[in-house]
């Protein structure tokens, strides 16, 4: 093969996609089981056999240079498809179906996993398995049978798989609104919690309910919407919620509106499936609960929020 000429060994792409993925030697050394020196070695040799550096060496930091990161890119891309595919068939040969789901973290952890019981009792043949993303869903669907994904106006009218649409109130538990009030009659200066860097925030949601954030309002931002709300459920503050991923805590009470003001946009979210996998029986039955799961609750905060 041409690939096996341009390069000393497999094993040695094995060492640099560990070590360009990790940012170390000595954790790429700690994964694959070997010393730090034969991570070295193997890099060495690689950057020697192509010509070209790799890293930057600046004492225990290693950082890519623009040659590795374009390599680190394709390595780690196609060996987490191969991954992909050996799980595929590992579950095949033992009986049991995998799909590969790409959603936050926050929908993982506060949608999908308090449901996992009856998705077990719905499929007790398939395994989920998940590539989670922490802030806003986007981009393609690098080894996923299905991916959370936004499509906005007419594309999203067309499209199929829609989960839910994109709307968002401001939330606080019940004891953070008995002692602070709500946003629109607070009896405490409030603590705002929002997700880092992204579109929708209290700047904007301010501004479509022709408000201003009051300047003596605190801040906390994170960059995993897992976290924020977290943070609302620990009773620090009022969060920005989008009921695709709340609709359990506010059905349960556990958060509950804020703010008589809800936002719907016009984006929703949609299950999209990869055009470079074969879509199975199981996929769509999968995409098909998830949605089902979803319509029940949007019927319930249909009626809680009419």
């Amino acid at each position: 093969m041409i690939l096996r000429r341009r390069i000393p060994s497999p094993n040695a792409l094995f060492v640099f996609e560990a070590a360009a993925r990790l940012g170390s030697f000595s954790r790429a050394a700690n994964e694959l089981n070997i010393t730090q020196p034969a991570v070295s070695h193997a890099v060495a040799t690689l950057e020697a056999h192509l010509g070209q550096k790799l890293f930057q060496r600046t004492g225990p930091r290693v950082e890519l240079t623009e040659n590795g990161t374009r390599l680190a890119r394709v390595t780690t891309r196609s060996f987490h498809a191969i991954e992909g595919v050996l799980g595929e068939i590992e579950g095949r040969d033992s009986g049991r179906e995998v799909v590969m789901l790409s959603i936050s973290s926050s929908m993982a952890t506060h949608w999908l996993l308090p449901r996992y019981d009856r998705f077990r009792d719905s499929f007790p043949d398939t395994d989920l398995q998940f590539q989670l993303i922490p802030g806003s869903v986007g981009g393609p669907l690098h080894n996923c049978d299905l991916g959370l994904r936004v499509a906005v106006g007419e594309d999203s009218r067309k499209l199929e798989g829609r989960f839910a649409p994109e709307r968002i109130l401001v939330a606080g538990t019940p004891a953070y609104l008995q002692e602070h009030g709500t946003f629109e009659a607070p009896l405490k200066a409030h603590t705002l919690i929002e997700l880092s860097e992204h579109w929708f925030d209290w700047t904007e949601y301010t501004a479509r309910i022709g408000q201003r954030v009051p300047s003596h309002y605190e801040r906390m931002s994170f960059s995993d919407y897992a976290v924020v709300l977290q943070a609302a459920l620990s009773g620090q503050g009022l969060v920005l919620a989008w009921t695709s991923v709340a609709s359990r805590l506010l059905i349960s009470g556990m958060l509950v509106k804020a703010c008589d003001r809800i936002i719907t946009t016009d984006r929703a979210y949609h299950f999209v499936t990869s055009g470079q996998r074969v879509v199975r029986p199981i996929v769509n039955r999968v995409r098909d609960w998830l949605i089902a799961e979803m319509q029940e609750e949007e019927r319930q905060l249909a009626a809680m929020f009419a």
